[in-house]
């Protein structure tokens, strides 16, 4: 779970997500963009968790080692990124906004679903997917605990996508003004947050998986 939280920490998904509920007809959009970004992470995750059974060193490996060594990879990776957003200024990121918000009057429902799934493969999405992929995949869990481990990790880690939606869907009015001011404040400040959270759970992992080794 603090990989898939790690993996929330992206002001990307909900900024998109927010231009999505505030476009014209946003319920399909929305709907079809939730899918792709869920379907992405379940597949990535799966597929992962899956194929790191088929090689053979796997289980030759001690579990709480591998899980360790996992750790501190991902906590360390987690560290370096969160110092890159700290230094790094947004244009590219809103730049990237306006670009794919220009493309929103004529885009097709099924655009929405191949944004999502798209969105899935940023690095780092997919470094931490991966990895969630492998920690389940050594726990050697069965098919049924496999597959809750898999769905958890993708609506955690797409929560930045759910959360928005849902609450738009319980009443689009009183949404729209909220959410456009939760937009406004994501450019302005949602670099440093994401970047501030990204290194507590990178220290934390590391720390964690250090007292495990």
């Amino acid at each position: 779970m603090p990989v898939a939280v790690a993996g929330a920490m992206s002001t990307v998904p909900a900024s998109i997500t927010i231009i999505i509920l505030l476009s014209p007809h946003p319920r399909r959009r929305a709907l079809a963009f939730l899918i792709g970004t869920i379907a992405g992470s379940v597949v990535i995750v799966g597929l992962s968790s899956v194929g790191m059974g088929f090689m053979p060193v796997i289980p030759r490996w001690n579990q709480d080692e591998l899980q360790a060594a996992l750790g501190l990879l991902i906590g360390a990776f987690l560290i370096v990124y969160a110092v890159y957003l700290f230094r790094r200024k947004s244009t590219g990121e809103s730049a990237m906004l306006v670009k794919i918000t220009a493309r929103f009057q004529s885009a097709r429902t099924w655009e929405f679903i191949g944004l999502g799934l798209g969105l899935n493969l940023r690095p780092k999405a997919l470094l931490l997917a991966i990895t969630a992929g492998v920690l389940i995949s050594v726990q050697e869990p069965s098919p049924l605990e496999r597959t809750l481990l898999v769905l958890g990790y993708a609506v955690v880690a797409q929560s930045a996508v759910v959360l928005p939606i849902t609450y738009w869907v319980r009443s689009p009015e009183r949404a729209e003004g909220k959410l456009a001011a939760a937009y406004a404040w994501l450019q302005r400040n949602g670099r440093i947050v994401t970047a501030a959270a990204i290194l507590a759970i990178g220290v934390f992992i590391a720390g964690y998986s250090l007292l495990q080794l």
